[in-house]
């Protein structure tokens, strides 16, 4: 079974899956973010609600981003420590915007048809979106058509004109929806990334899957706000500068 979780958004869930990616069972918190509370016991009440227990499980999966930084750090967090204190489960991490798109696709046995454009579109805050544009290959799965865009909220409407007629999905559909155009049609259930599509992508092999802990890393979509100070008074790594630390000299 898969164990599958997913903190990139105020969102935070757990759900165990079948090898197939149907869900075994699922827990959901839309009214975040509290994922160092939430997480872990979701993980107890999934295995405890299926009757499963840690020899059930041979794969942790986790959402790798782009979202929250902090959440992110978590999931990731979380997944890579259950993996390395069991021993003997894989790890697996997946692309936030590819489990999504993948859900996009549509349910299985109705997916949308070859060459339907999807976007999912993950709210980046700083009043912008991450999205990424795939393509529905009529089974059921994903091609990534392009990398992670970061669209700003007021040109996020000419984006997806842009892109042409598409399915759209995600908390940053559900944030902006007022702004979407008639070319963009929002998916229904997936008003956010969840667990239970991390599942399913691993099972299908979405675009950007990886395995292996040293693999399983977080894709942030941009480079953080926070900047370790210098003496020099610039940032380092390319991000912004920052302020020198109370009592630094020069």
């Amino acid at each position: 079974m898969i164990l599958a979780l997913e903190t990139a958004t105020t969102a935070c869930s757990a759900a165990l899956c079948a090898a197939d990616g149907s869900v075994v069972a699922e827990r959901i918190s839309f009214d975040g973010p509290a994922h160092s509370q939430r997480l872990l016991p979701f993980v107890h009440e999934v295995l405890a609600e299926a009757g499963a227990g840690w020899p059930d499980v041979d794969t942790i999966a986790v959402g790798l981003g782009p979202g929250a930084f902090t959440g992110l750090r978590i999931g990731i967090a979380t997944a890579r420590a259950l993996a390395q204190a069991d021993g003997s489960v894989r790890s697996a991490g997946v692309p936030t915007l590819a489990s999504l798109a993948l859900a996009l696709s549509g349910p299985r046995g109705a997916p949308e048809p070859s060459g339907r454009r999807l976007i999912p579109l993950i709210d980046g805050r700083r009043s912008e979106v991450f999205a990424a544009v795939y393509e529905a290959d009529g089974a059921g799965g994903v091609a990534l058509g392009g990398g992670v865009s970061v669209v700003p909220a007021a040109a996020l409407a000419e984006w997806l004109r842009e892109q042409g007629d598409a399915v759209v999905g995600g908390d940053g559909a559900t944030l902006y929806a007022a702004v979407l155009p008639a070319s963009a049609r929002p998916a229904a259930g997936c008003a956010a990334p969840t667990a239970a599509m991390v599942g399913r992508a691993v099972a299908c092999g979405a675009p950007g899957l990886v395995w292996g802990p040293d693999a399983v890393i977080p894709v942030y979509g941009r480079a953080p706000d926070a900047a370790r100070w210098s003496p020099a008074g610039s940032s380092v790594s390319g991000a912004r500068p920052s302020a020198p630390p109370p009592g630094a000299s020069g």
